[in-house]
């Protein structure tokens, strides 16, 4: 069976339709999602076939069957969290950050046991930084960072401008071309463009903003490697029979 991904956009697209207010439907995002990740099969009639053959983690049957706006356990958020691309969750590791990492960060959560969607957003968020960053490092960044902007908000901008990265490499013009400078001055212009609308904030403050959008797309970055390197050592492992 096929899973459905989420790139992080899409992932923060969903989120935010789960919020009051939301003026697009949660099951709607997914629907999209799911046409985006089988173009070719709808062009070739065979939308069912691709349907079926697609495994919906529970909490995603959810969404679609009722078109509910949930609250999520910490099952439902490494679930919903190993639908990202390039991420790597365990049940561990997020009790972990809630029992003691991230406790002050993450909170209690709500009666039930669920979590809002500021602190699902805190968990995709940490996921990501991990990548780069000790968790020391990562306390002290929340301390700045969420002074300005909250959590689900922080993520749907990383999110969006990590997607815009591929037209802007391809589009850059530089005096230098070596990759990790350009990658490096298109994630600080791609931060730059973002905080230039942030008319709320004084000018420290947006330079802070900045920075914290570039720590996090290069974070982002860094774990798509990671990952990738971690499927091709599962790969020779397993050619090799090895255990």
């Amino acid at each position: 069976m096929e899973t459905l991904t989420f790139t992080r956009k899409a992932m923060s697209s969903l989120l935010l339709s789960l919020q009051v207010g939301a003026t697009t439907s949660p099951r709607t995002v997914i629907q999209g999602i799911w046409r985006e990740n089988h173009e070719l099969e709808l062009a070739q009639g065979r939308s069912m076939s691709a349907l079926i053959s697609t495994a919906f983690p529970s909490i995603i049957e959810k969404m679609i069957k009722s078109d509910t706006h949930p609250s999520f356990s910490l099952h439902d958020i490494v679930s919903l969290g190993s639908q990202i691309e390039y991420t790597h969750f365990s049940i561990t590791s997020v009790q972990n950050w809630v029992k003691r990492d991230f406790k002050d960060f993450i909170g209690h959560a709500e009666e039930g046991k669920k979590y809002s969607l500021q602190q699902v957003a805190l968990f995709f968020i940490i996921e990501d930084l991990r990548s780069t960053l000790d968790y020391d490092t990562i306390r002290k960044f929340f301390q700045i960072v969420f002074q300005l902007i909250n959590p689900l908000d922080f993520y749907s901008s990383y999110a969006t401008l990590f997607e815009e990265l591929d037209e802007r490499y391809r589009n850059y013009i530089g005096e230098r071309s070596d990759f990790v400078y350009k990658w490096d001055q298109m994630i600080n212009e791609a931060a730059k463009d973002y905080i230039s609308h942030k008319s709320d904030l004084s000018d420290e403050q947006r330079e802070t903003l900045q920075t914290a959008i570039h720590v996090a797309l290069t974070s982002v970055h860094t774990s798509c490697f990671q990952s990738l390197s971690r499927r091709y050592v599962h790969g020779m492992v397993f050619l090799h029979n090895l255990h």
